[in-house]
Parts: structure tokens; C-alpha cells; sequence
């Protein structure tokens, strides 16, 4: 099957009618990540795809201006000539105005069951937040697995075009197994601040929610996105 990606859509074709047919396969193998309550990255990579194939819309009068069009980003180019010539042009735009609806309606699945996960995520402090908070820990219960998942996290400056950014980075440093009951989020800390005293007095956060979902590609990134605006 083919990758939802913004070359299905560039690549050249004889056929629009099953390139069609690939692209709403590809769409619907990423509503079924949706459907098993999968998030990323699919949602992620919807976003950009339909953000991407907007630009181009938005420039079609420039870019029907010459008589080859790439419309790939270098950096995506996997070759030389990945690249629109005139006579196919139109059929490009026919065919992104065909799909931008059914790639709305997808992200539109997607982001309402991120919605519903992160109304299902509490995330508390353990004990007094610290001043210092660009570092510290999160507990993120994997009910599937019955594991206590205990991240290092670090946040960062980033500037891009002028433009400010907070990254988040996290290393798991400890995996707890339920033992009937959940280790007390105190206790963890006090077991973190004995292990890594480089962060005496560590801000401390713990994930609560009684979602059994996929961890990697749900729990886990939803978090991450929560606790960022926490620290914002």
C-alpha cells in the first residue's frame, strides 16, 4: 500500500482514477490508526500533508508561471526529477482539490480523539513545584502493560525564522511493574532524588487517566504535549 505522503500526489500518473483510488486507501489505513486509537504519528503527518498540498493551491497561478514545477522541498526529494512539468499540472490540482476534503474529515477524526484523550489525562504535581522546572520527571501509568513509566525530561530553547520555540526531550530512566497497587508517585520521587542528586529538589509530575490506550503512540504524546503547556 502506498504511504499517505505529499509525492503520492506529485508523482506522475496516467491514471487519475486509481491514483485516486490509492490515495483514499492511504487515507483510510491512517482513519484505522485513528480507530485503534492510535494518534501519532499520523495525525502529525496529516496535518503537514494537508497544509503542504494547501500551499500549493494558494500559489497556483506562480507556480503554472513556469514550465517545470517542483513542488517537493529538497530536503523531501528522494530524486533529480521529482518534479511537475506543465502539461501534467492541472491534473495535480485537480487531484489535491479532490482529496483536501476527504483529508480534512480524517484530521478532523484524529483530533477529536486526541481531544478526548487529553480530557482523560490529569496531570499533578508531585509535592510543591520547584522555581526551577526546565528539568525534571513525569509518571505515566501504561495500564496494558501494568507499567509505571518514569521519564526525565528537559526543555529547551529553539529559534527558527525569528521565531521562538519550547522543545521538550525525555529519556525513561525508571520502569516500575504494577504490584497490585500503583507505587505511591512520593515514594518515586523520593527513589529519584536518591538516584540523581544532580536534581536535588526535582519538579515532579504525575500522568493520571484510566484510558487503556496504546502508550508510544498515544499516552505517551499526549502527555509530552500537556506537560509542555504546563511549563509555559
Amino acid at each position: 500500500m502506498n504511504k499517505l505522503s505529499l509525492e503520492l500526489f506529485t508523482r506522475p500518473f496516467d491514471d487519475i482514477e486509481r491514483r485516486q483510488y490509492e490515495i483514499r486507501a492511504a487515507i483510510d489505513s491512517t482513519i484505522m490508526q485513528f480507530r485503534r486509537n492510535q494518534i501519532y504519528p499520523a495525525l502529525g503527518e496529516l496535518i503537514s500533508l494537508y497544509r503542504a498540498l494547501e500551499q500549493i493551491l494558494h500559489e497556483r497561478e506562480q507556480l503554472a508561471a513556469s514550465e517545470h514545477i517542483p513542488l517537493l522541498p529538497p530536503a523531501e526529494t528522494s530524486e533529480a526529477d521529482a518534479v511537475l512539468h506543465t502539461p501534467h499540472l492541472e491534473q495535480v490540482f485537480e487531484l489535491i482539490a479532490w482529496a483536501l476534503p476527504l483529508l480534512a474529515k480524517a484530521i478532523e477524526e484524529g483530533t477529536t480523539l486526541f481531544d478526548f484523550v487529553e480530557e482523560n489525562i490529569t496531570l499533578t504535581s508531585v509535592g510543591l513545584v520547584p522555581m526551577y522546572t526546565a528539568e525534571g520527571y513525569v509518571l505515566i501509568p501504561e495500564h496494558r502493560t501494568y507499567t509505571l513509566h518514569v521519564l526525565r525530561y528537559s526543555t529547551s530553547q529553539l529559534v527558527e525564522q525569528g521565531d521562538r520555540y519550547r522543545a521538550l526531550r525525555t529519556t525513561e530512566v525508571l520502569r516500575l511493574q504494577y504490584r497490585g497497587v500503583w507505587y505511591a508517585p512520593e515514594t518515586v520521587k523520593h527513589q529519584l532524588i536518591e538516584s540523581y542528586p544532580d536534581l536535588p529538589n526535582p519538579a515532579t509530575f504525575s500522568c493520571e487517566t484510566e484510558l487503556d490506550f496504546p502508550y508510544a503512540e498515544t499516552i505517551l504524546p499526549v502527555t509530552k504535549r500537556k506537560l509542555m503547556r504546563m511549563l509555559t
